[in-house]
């Protein structure tokens, strides 16, 4: 492996791929972002060597602390966006609002909730504080999933503080800070808005896993601290647990997808390495993360995080508010999750004073719903299908359940073998169990099928809600 050599050029990750023509091959189908380049990785270098200890010291201070920053940063946001975007403008001129009319988070929480398909009405220039900015602004493009593409413009100080937060988290799940010279290693479609920071700091990209990927051989070359990718990609990271292991891997790191904390635990126990996730979006960029006790903290020095209309059970709609970017602010965006507060007052064991969520939903249509239209946790339908699919029965492939109705649920499967009991018994323990978390009897359907349904990695669905709530 070269040592690594800050350069007038942007640092070449794409070379340390070893003897290996496959990771060579596979390394060279990253698309390199915009941003990558030498003049922003300077800033952020310097930025990072600078406030380090003041962006750790952040996650420790009080919480009246925390709330008087974000209250300062609300009212400065809001005010701008009123006075330079359009759309802003014409929103909150219609609910009366003025200038400097917020001195409370109560007063904050009176403006409206805006979301994609809304800010999707508008041309881009009525929604960005200067149009002349937008030819030259960062954009990144949701996937549409929800079936609504969403652009985002931003800054170039959006994206280093965003990448900043990254580095802080990544460093807080090792023993030891993050150093200069350390490896990380992403299995993703999408990469880091630099791959190092004036060849420090390094990030090593492969798009994809694959069955016959040498991801062992090559991390045993590279010999990375931290492994950050897709929950879908654990099980194939387990077929190569001796490299893990033997090559100097610290911790895993998952995004992007749902997966639940029986999930995380079983690979972590399996592999002899902590694992702790990620909850971020391409419009807010990171929102929580994993502390090592297992704690969501909201990322409070970035995003200003609400829980709305919860239902009995404490679930409600995650509205965010970015406090970074401030070309193309998103101002009580509807994140179109749900999300649960922890109920307890008491401090981390970590020392953190940011907002904790307990549980994370993810999309809001794939949550299942109780004819009252309360929330069924979808970490308890995965611990059921964990508990009476998964863990006693090696056969199963894979399983999907998709509720069909307010009383009805189908669970499809997809099995190697004969299951480890018979179907009809399977059924009716995992019915019960369902019915149990709904508060009432449900029908339970089943389909077996030969072939499952091709689906990108980062777009794998467990749980489906197909009924349409009006």
């Amino acid at each position: 492996m070269d040592n690594f050599v800050a350069t007038e050029e942007t640092y070449d990750w794409k070379r340390e791929h070893g003897t290996s023509p496959t990771i060579k091959k596979m390394a060279h189908q990253v698309r390199m972002r915009g941003t990558d380049n030498q003049i922003l990785q300077g800033r952020a270098l310097g930025l990072w060597s600078k406030n380090t200890e003041q962006m750790n010291a952040f996650l420790r201070q009080s919480v009246e602390e925390i709330r008087k920053f974000q209250l300062l940063k609300i009212k400065k946001l809001v005010d701008n966006a009123f006075a330079n975007v359009p759309f802003y403008r014409e929103l909150y001129t219609a609910c009366g609002y003025e200038l400097g009319s917020i001195s409370s988070f109560s007063d904050f929480e009176r403006l409206p909730i805006v979301n994609k398909s809304l800010l999707n009405s508008f041309e881009p220039s009525k929604i960005v504080n200067d149009a002349e900015h937008l030819e030259h602004a960062n954009t990144s493009r949701t996937s549409g999933s929800s079936g609504s593409p969403f652009t985002v413009y931003s800054d170039d100080n959006d994206i280093i503080l965003d990448h900043l937060q990254v580095l802080r988290f990544y460093s807080s799940c090792l023993k030891t800070p993050l150093q200069e010279s350390d490896w990380i290693y992403l299995l993703h479609h999408e990469g880091l808005a630099f791959s190092s920071l004036h060849g420090k700091y390094r990030t090593f990209q492969l798009p994809d896993l694959l069955p016959d990927t040498p991801l062992g051989e090559h991390l045993s070359y590279l010999r990375p601290r931290l492994l950050v990718t897709l929950p879908s990609y654990l099980p194939l990271i387990l077929q190569h647990k001796e490299h893990v292991k033997s090559s100097g891997v610290e911790a895993i790191l998952t995004n992007s997808e749902s997966s639940t904390q029986q999930e995380r635990d079983y690979y972590s126990k399996a592999l002899g390495l902590p694992v702790y996730d990620e909850y971020s979006s391409e419009e807010i960029g990171m929102i929580a993360t994993q502390c090592t006790h297992g704690n969501y903290h909201v990322i409070e020095d970035g995003v200003y995080l609400e829980i709305v209309n919860a239902d009995s059970r404490g679930f409600g709609n995650v509205v965010c508010t970015d406090l970074n970017n401030e070309l193309m602010p998103l101002i009580r965006f509807d994140h179109g999750d749900v999300a649960k507060r922890t109920t307890s007052n008491s401090l981390c064991e970590c020392g953190s004073a940011c907002t904790s969520l307990e549980e994370i939903n993810g999309r809001r249509d794939d949550t299942f719903r109780t004819r009252g239209l309360e929330v069924v946790p979808s970490a308890s339908l995965l611990a059921a299908i964990d508990d009476i699919l998964i863990t006693p029965d090696k056969t199963l492939k894979h399983f999907r359940l998709i509720q069909k109705n307010s009383e009805t649920v189908e669970l499809i499967t997809q099995y190697s073998g004969a299951p480890h009991k018979s179907m009809p018994k399977i059924l009716q323990e995992l019915r019960d169990r369902i019915s149990l978390l709904f508060g009432y009897s449900i029908t339970l359907l089943h389909r077996e099928v030969h072939e499952w349904p091709m689906q990108k990695s980062y777009k794998r669905r467990s749980i489906v809600r197909e009924w349409e709530i009006n």
